[in-house]
């Protein structure tokens, strides 16, 4: 390396150093949160804010009140700056000319336990990578003094981390593995998502069919309704998303064919969950995760029986197993949409449906 490339690198570490010293300093400086706000501490928070900018008369306040408020502008004001400082860290972790990945991680894990720009933060980890980023966000992940919002975001950027790994060992053939879905379903045409295709045959769907058919009614049905809400948003009981979403997640990058839901995958899953800090639903994983898989494939058939179907090869054998299927409260929707869309060409369904209305 000559004398000029020598001063370069010197320089940028300086200025990177430069940046990780002005991170610590707001960390140093930034009030704690406050508690206890309500709506209207906002809504006067909000005249206090339009005073301070010039736009409005300052607001009569208490002692306690000036001095919450001022706490609270102050920490918006460092918020800026660490903003500004954690993007420049991060620009430099994506260029990979980060020299002290360690540094810019341990900063991170405080601004997001600090509660100032974790969403910054919280990316920085992850263009850090593995080891330093991984690492923190797997702390986080874990960190029940953060917000849940916040705990959300850091575990789906480990998630996406970790992702080509999942991948990769969905993509093995499970030679050796035992098998936990039976015959007939293991030879469903699937797509990459692990939805079935279109061009299932009746043969080859009232087997799959009778063979995920459960043997007794679903307490409670399978499988859960599905999420309304934004992905990252609260839904109406102002609750985020529930584990078992992300669980999902995982378990289609390692199994995302029949075929390769296996004891095995399912026992590397219900690890994986413990490691990124999922809740897997229950204390028997793999029971209610083939159930599920298997509520997921018979509504796939489902639907894939009512479009452009020959409603004399499915004629009663489908209606009969779509009725057992509501019954048993297993893809209870999907089979009742079935028997709504042959009603109109197959009276048969039309009794179907009375008998499940009574």
């Amino acid at each position: 390396m000559d004398d000029a490339m020598t001063e370069r690198a010197g320089q940028d570490e300086r200025a990177e150093q430069a940046v990780l010293d002005a991170l610590a300093a707001v960390l140093g400086a930034v009030p704690p949160a406050g508690t206890g706000w309500t709506d209207g501490l906002w809504d006067l928070y909000e005249v206090y804010e339009e005073s301070r900018s010039g736009r409005g008369e300052p607001p009569e306040l208490t002692a306690e009140q000036s001095a919450r408020f001022a706490s609270q502008w102050r920490r918006q004001e460092l918020s800026g700056a660490a903003h500004r400082l954690a993007g420049e860290l991060r620009e430099r972790a994506e260029r990979e000319q980060l020299a002290a990945p360690a540094t810019a991680a341990d900063l991170s894990l405080r601004l997001v336990r600090a509660g100032l720009v974790a969403h910054d933060a919280i990316n920085l980890l992850y263009a850090l990578g593995v080891p330093h980023g991984e690492s923190g966000l797997l702390a986080l992940a874990h960190d029940r003094e953060i917000s849940e919002g916040d705990r959300i975001w850091a575990r789906e950027r480990l998630f996406a981390l970790r992702r080509d790994g999942y991948r990769a060992r969905g993509e093995m053939a499970p030679e050796g593995e035992e098998p936990l879905l039976p015959e007939a379903v293991r030879r469903l045409p699937v797509d990459i998502g692990g939805a079935v295709a279109l061009s299932v045959g009746p043969d080859l769907a009232q087997a799959a069919l009778t063979a995920l058919l459960p043997p007794a009614e679903l307490s409670p049905p399978e499988p859960p309704p599905e999420w309304t809400a934004g992905w990252d948003e609260l839904d109406e009981q102002d609750e985020y998303r529930p584990d078992w979403l992300e669980v999902r997640l995982l378990i289609r990058e390692l199994m995302p064919t029949p075929q390769r839901v296996t004891r095995e995958r399912m026992s590397e899953a219900e690890r994986e969950c413990a490691v990124i800090g999922l809740d897997g639903d229950g204390e028997d994983f793999t029971d209610l995760w083939v159930t599920r898989i298997a509520a997921w494939l018979a509504a796939g058939i489902f639907d894939a029986l009512g479009r452009g179907a020959d409603w004399t090869a499915l004629t009663p054998w489908a209606m009969d197993l779509a009725e057992n299927y509501v019954r048993r409260g297993m893809a209870a929707e999907e089979a009742r949409a079935f028997l709504r869309l042959a009603g109109d060409e197959v009276p048969y369904s039309q009794l179907v449906l009375g008998r499940l209305s009574t």
